[in-house]
């Protein structure tokens, strides 16, 4: 590490920092295939791989390795144990050189910045400018977000996992808790402690930490009321089996951590909010990041409310966003269990750091299109070539129900346009993120309410109308949402449905493909019925294409679209006006 003091956020500066880390893969020729891996609270460098003499591999060696999610035989991937902590860097533990003591509670308070900064400087060490990807789990997700947000400039694309932008009340509850039995275990010494230390203040505090890692589903799965043995008699020693847990977990801790790291490093998580901060994405808008967040659906310490968050601030800010919920029985714990099914860093994410200056003077500036490996060619349907055809080229475009993301892909390499998909089917999810298309995995019926109003150019409903179970209130969130409108809906009385009907059958076409008894299908309208439900909206019908059975254009159909017509494009304009004042801008 370079020999200069390093200036920390509380105006402090500390000299002679000392960094341990790991590095796998090798550095290429043109130094861009860089990732950095952020360790979570209790974390350290050994993130892969086996050291001499021992057998048990580095926390995230199912993620980190030839073939694996962060492929070794692609990228060199640096992990190092963060400022404060206990395992090989500078912290409260380690000795004062200008005093030959421990630290102790001289050492300085620090800030999750302070960390991005040694990060920063582990990298200049090693030669590294710029890093294709940061990634963490749940402290180190912290650690990749402010990294985002105060040195864009450094990095391409950030994975953010089970993390948060701001602890609430019950999470610094639990912090305070565990420091309080540190602080308050009498061989703590106000931080003086030489051969003795407060390990039972440790101990506990770890055990604490641990009843929230896991869900109460793990909990039951794993333990349930199960005794160490049924021959114990009752009394208050260890009788359960998840007693016995927390006993361990509580005493391995003792061996690999220090209580003054952990207590300065979770006061460092309490204080972090970076989205308080003025400006907070000013920078980060003018050198765009790709970001995927990530949560688990059992997590309760940092439930998925604090992921939603995340993602909502940064594509509100019009920056790349994609976000995905995963089904883990883990709780907080499904991270380093379940990240091996996250889309893979791919290299071509993105390859240029300027922003499109699409013209529209409204939106903030945004990334140039990722980049597809290949041509970037898309195979689309006749229906939806014809819909891609009414989208203005550099729109900033909102597609709900998005799927695999094919047509959001063809709009962004054919036609300039950025933007963001919403989908809540896993697999279609992956896929899309997969392909570097920018998705959200939320609920149409229930998530909307979350973007800005008019924050996009072009919002785009694509035969997903009838499978949605409160049509009024998803339409008017598109309005509101949006400035064009684009729907295209299947007709249930064409023509070809109607005889269906009058032979005693219920249709199924190419347009309907599903049987009665499987049908997504909520509601069910003709094109008669979605004008007069648009007019209730005030929404002004700029263009109507009418399409044959097959998804064909057709002057036909045109002639009388609810009898003749298999489907429909509508393309809208809204004339939404928020309550009170004229239609808002981002």
């Amino acid at each position: 590490m370079p020999d200069d003091p390093l200036h920390l956020v509380a105006s402090e500066r500390l000299g002679h920092v000392t960094v341990a880390y790991e590095t796998y893969g090798k550095l290429n020729e043109s130094r861009d295939n860089a990732v950095c891996i952020c360790h979570a609270l209790t974390g350290d460098a050994h993130a892969a791989g086996f050291h001499p003499g021992e057998d048990r591999p580095g926390w995230w060696d199912n993620i980190i390795g030839p073939g694996r999610a962060i492929d070794t035989n692609r990228f060199f991937v640096i992990s190092s144990n963060l400022l404060g902590g206990y395992s090989g860097t500078t912290g409260p533990a380690s000795i004062n050189p200008d005093t030959g003591k421990r630290w102790g509670l001289d050492f300085p308070q620090i800030d999750m910045h302070d960390f991005v900064e040694v990060h920063l400087r582990l990298a200049q060490y090693l030669g590294v400018e710029h890093f294709h990807a940061v990634i963490g789990g749940s402290m180190g997700g912290m650690q990749a977000l402010d990294w985002s947000l105060t040195r864009p400039s450094t990095l391409d694309n950030a994975i953010i996992i089970a993390s948060s932008s701001g602890l609430t009340a019950q999470n610094i509850a639990f912090s305070a808790v565990g420091r309080e039995a540190i602080l308050r275990d009498p061989a703590f010494a106000e931080g003086d402690y030489h051969d003795v230390r407060p390990d039972t203040g440790l101990s506990i505090a770890r055990m604490l930490a641990h009843i929230t890692y896991l869900s109460e589903d793990a909990f039951a799965e794993k333990f349930g009321r199960s005794r160490q043995s049924e021959s114990v008699e009752r009394g208050f020693g260890t009788n359960f089996a998840v007693e016995s847990y927390l006993d361990h977990q509580g005493e391995a801790f003792l061996t690999r951590f220090d209580p003054l790291s952990y207590i300065y490093l979770t006061r460092v998580m309490d204080y972090f909010d970076p989205f308080g901060r003025a400006g907070a994405t000013d920078d980060l808008i003018a050198n765009p990041v790709n970001f995927l967040v990530v949560c688990f659906d059992t997590d309760w310490r940092f439930s998925p409310a604090h992921s939603r968050r995340i993602a909502r601030h940064l594509e509100g800010a019009g920056l790349p966003v994609s976000f995905a919920t995963i089904a883990s029985s883990w709780g907080h714990d499904s991270f380093p269990h379940e990240a091996g099914s996250l889309p893979r860093p791919r290299q071509s994410l993105s390859d240029s750091r300027t922003p499109l200056d699409a013209g529209i003077t409204s939106r903030p500036a945004l990334r140039r299109p990722p980049v597809y490996e290949g041509d970037g060619a898309v195979t689309l349907r006749p229906d939806q070539r014809i819909l891609t055809s009414l989208v203005p080229s550099h729109s900033r475009v909102l597609d709900l129900g998005c799927g695999d993301g094919s047509l959001l892909r063809h709009l962004i390499t054919t036609s300039g346009c950025l933007g963001t998909g919403v989908e809540l089917d896993h697999s279609s999810l992956i896929t899309a993120m997969s392909a570097g298309v920018p998705v959200l995995g939320l609920d149409l019926n229930e998530d909307l309410g979350e973007f800005h109003d008019d924050s996009y150019d072009v919002v785009i409903l694509s035969r997903t109308l009838q499978a949605i179970v409160s049509p009024d209130e998803v339409l008017a969130e598109m309005a509101r949402i949006g400035t064009l409108l684009i729907l295209l809906v299947p007709n249930f009385v064409y023509w070809r449905n109607r005889l269906k009907v009058m032979g005693g059958r219920m249709p199924t076409s190419h347009d309907l493909p599903y049987s009665w008894h499987d049908t997504p299908n909520q509601s069910y309208s003709g094109v008669a019925d979605l004008e007069d439900w648009f007019a209730s909206f005030d929404l002004e019908v700029v263009k109507r294409v009418c399409l044959d059975g097959k998804g064909r254009p057709s002057r036909l159909a045109s002639a009388a679209p609810n009898l003749l017509a298999g489907s429909t494009i509508h393309v809208l304009k809204s004339h939404w006006v928020e309550p009170g004042a004229g239609r808002s801008h981002l």
